[in-house]
């Protein structure tokens, strides 16, 4: 899963312009009206007739830079900016779409059709704001149904999903889609356009609808770990205790935090945002830190817990690296293979935001 965060701003530290061509690894030839955009977010820009393209403002720091154009394999690079200026990037894409193990299906089939509602389904969600959501190019898809009971799916094209519950719309380079026994993985280049609202009144509800999105978020779980208000913003999050470490038979207080009440062994503690968050090598970078799992309780959300005395939705966070780098308004820019299973898991196109959402 790719997990989607928002941008920060960078008013004292400089910003970055990104310069180059975009051209046939081949031929040479420049490719014009090619996509250039900053992956998952609305930051991005088309070539001119010579393949030139220019993205500003952007911040210093590491970020993936995707390119698409129909008819080639898209590109993701991770560019990183120690010191603001100007920069140049020459892109070489190759034609054609690489497709591994993938069986076309008619466009008639009902198999592709039994499939295809399972993978919107998958892609846009099952909430409210998935029934505001639709794929407009369900064709570009190509499906199988491997010998062992995965459903897997790529793109010859970018797919695109309007979402009209909060006013975007999402290209979608799908490079894997599995789904397996209720679980589903997919990744890719995402790239957003604002829609255009038909009114004001549709233009204020998709603001609404965006800050509902935004509370209890990914996004503002991270955020919350920067500034170490987790308990304001609704959040609990308890931290794995090392085998080495566990001297008691109940879980400690620590710095105030309330232990839970029935959990035995003194296998996690209550953790403060503070204590996982540490500086960056530069000042728009944020190290969010832990070697053991995270335990996240969103206690205005009722769900299903490991634990009969917390009844809210439950989210288990591993960093395999020991490490994530975020910026300070949480987007993570570095995921260093960053694991998450359980309700923050569960986002879907259809409750994301783009990287450079900003809160009110």
């Amino acid at each position: 899963m790719l997990y989607l965060l928002h941008l920060t701003s960078w008013a004292q530290t400089g910003t970055v312009t990104l310069t180059g061509t975009v051209t046939d690894e081949k031929t040479g030839e420049p490719l014009p009206f090619a996509n250039v955009y900053i992956n998952n977010s609305s930051i991005g820009t088309t070539t001119n007739e010579k393949g030139a393209y220019v993205l500003t403002n952007l911040p210093i720091g590491s970020l993936d830079v995707a390119v698409s154009y129909l008819g080639y394999t898209p590109i993701k690079q991770t560019l990183r900016f120690e010191q603001p200026g100007r920069k140049t990037v020459l892109f070489k894409m190759r034609a054609g779409m690489e497709l591994e193990g993938v069986v076309i299906y008619s466009k008639k089939s009902k198999k592709r059709e039994q499939r295809l509602k399972i993978i919107t389904r998958e892609l846009l969600g099952a909430g409210p704001f998935g029934k505001l959501c639709k794929i407009l190019n369900p064709d570009v898809l190509r499906i199988s149904m491997e010998d062992d009971g995965h459903l897997m799916a790529q793109s010859t094209s970018p797919l695109k999903i309007e979402n009209r519950a909060l006013g975007y719309m999402i290209y979608q380079d799908l490079y894997d889609f599995d789904f397996y026994e209720g679980k589903v993985f997919y990744g890719g280049n995402t790239r957003f356009e604002l829609l255009e609202p038909k009114n004001e009144a549709e233009k204020n509800l998709w603001r609404a609808n965006q800050q509902k999105a935004y509370q209890g978020s990914l996004k503002q779980l991270l955020t919350s770990m920067v500034t170490d208000s987790l308990r304001e913003n609704g959040f609990r999050v308890f931290q794995e205790i090392p085998d080495s470490l566990r001297r008691f038979n109940t879980v400690r207080s620590v710095n105030g935090l309330n232990p839970l009440k029935n959990h035995l062994h003194n296998r996690i503690e209550e953790i403060r945002g503070a204590q996982l968050v540490r500086p960056g090598e530069l000042e728009t970078e944020r190290l969010v830190v832990s070697r053991t799992k995270l335990e996240v309780f969103n206690i205005n959300k009722h769900g299903r817990s490991p634990y009969t005395d917390m009844g809210y939705a439950y989210t288990l966070i591993t960093m395999p690296q020991g490490y994530i780098v975020i910026s300070p308004a949480g987007w993570v820019v570095m995921p260093m293979g960053f694991e998450i299973a359980g309700d923050l898991g569960n986002d879907r196109f259809a409750n994301l935001l783009p990287s450079d959402w900003k809160r009110e």
